[in-house]
């Protein structure tokens, strides 16, 4: 997918919901289903959950034109091209790894690196990294997150690592262009009910509404 749409999506919804874990198709795209209920219209595979290599074609065939799918905690140039050729339509990783955004760069997607402190954001940035992903969010703080981005406001972060209902909201108002949300914050990592994460996904909505006033 064209990165300039990918970002667009991603900074219109501001939530990633991240299934991590037994999510095989079935069960990703009854998942899917429930966020798209509650405008949650972006999901985040993870390259070391066990089904992603089904169940990421099965969420694009589903779900053509409502559905925004991606592939994260990739770690390689190696991985970031099996998760292309699978369908992912942008990457994340915990991790900033030049070869892997080159990788990704050069076959025309978004890849947001994960970053911690400033001067690794900066060299995120200096590589063409638009998006960059700020982890681990929840142990780093709010306060942490406030100071780092206080010098570089013009660059467009992704918070993610524990990111949940009760702070959503603080690193979104914060400035944060989306979260990353994962495990129990959301999706869980496959064992939660469908009516606990509808549950969940309508008090995110609701977070990611207030704010938006």
């Amino acid at each position: 997918m064209n990165p300039d749409l990918a970002l667009q999506k991603i900074r219109a919804c501001r939530i990633v919901a991240v299934l991590r874990g037994d999510f095989p198709p079935e069960k990703a795209i009854a998942v899917a289903r429930v966020l798209l209920e509650h405008n949650l219209s972006v999901i985040e595979l993870t390259y070391n959950s066990p089904d992603w290599r089904e169940a990421l074609p099965a969420l694009r065939r589903a779900f053509p034109d409502d559905l925004l799918v991606g592939m994260g905690t990739v770690l390689n140039p190696a991985q970031v091209q099996e998760a292309l050729a699978g369908g992912a339509q942008f990457l994340v990783a915990p991790s900033f790894d030049p070869a892997s955004v080159s990788t990704a760069h050069a076959a025309g997607v978004l890849m947001a690196p994960g970053v911690a402190t400033p001067t690794e954001a900066v060299m995120a940035a200096a590589h063409g990294c638009r998006l960059i992903k700020f982890f681990p969010a929840g142990a780093l703080g709010i306060d942490y997150f406030k100071a780092m981005r206080g010098p570089l406001d013009h660059l467009d972060f992704i918070c993610n690592g524990a990111i949940h209902v009760g702070n959503i909201g603080d690193f979104l108002r914060a400035g944060a262009a989306a979260c990353g949300v994962a495990g129990d914050g959301l999706a869980g990592s496959g064992s939660r009910s469908l009516a606990e994460i509808g549950a969940t996904a309508r008090d995110i909505a609701a977070v990611v509404r207030a704010v938006s006033r």
